[in-house]
């Protein structure tokens, strides 16, 4: 089943609200320790790797990518380079992470590089692992950081 462009362009403006000038909705203002090394590599990564963020349920992952993307706005890295996805929203799991990139990049052009791509619930990409590897290994103007549970991950690879 093929998820219609308008669909997924709609899906996507509504968890990535800066594209439009608007703001996050209440991200609490304190930063947990790990917030510092997470920016880190998303800002300035030491080596060309992805970042996956892991844990169980409810620990704080997204809030960690949510709030790293405020800092990117606020540094003024051009909102059309930042793209939040989430793949337990069944649009975003049906179109797959190939399409949702294209739909991203007709929505928004890049305005330069670097590229932040946030994906959050990793675990429901298919083969997740090889298209991180590939993007990692070809796509060196594209930052990731991608989040997981921490028992899906391992079980799928």
């Amino acid at each position: 089943m093929m998820v219609a462009k308008e669909e997924l362009v709609a899906v996507l403006g509504q968890f990535n609200p800066w594209w439009h000038g608007e703001g996050m909705a209440s991200l609490p203002t304190w930063r947990r320790a790990a917030f510092r090394e997470v920016y880190r590599w998303v800002n300035a990564p030491p080596v060309a790797r992805a970042l996956l963020i892991s844990g169980a349920r409810q620990v704080g992952k997204t809030t960690l990518m949510l709030q790293a993307i405020q800092v990117l706005l606020d540094g003024g890295v051009p909102a059309a380079n930042i793209l939040y996805a989430t793949f337990d929203h069944p649009v975003l799991k049906l179109a797959g992470v190939d399409t949702l990139l294209e739909a991203w990049r007709e929505r928004e052009p890049r305005a330069e590089v670097p590229e932040f791509v946030f994906l959050d619930e990793a675990q429901f990409i298919r083969d997740w692992g090889t298209w991180i590897k590939h993007q990692v290994d070809f796509r060196r103007d594209r930052r990731i950081v991608f989040t997981g549970s921490a028992v899906p991950l391992m079980e799928a690879g």
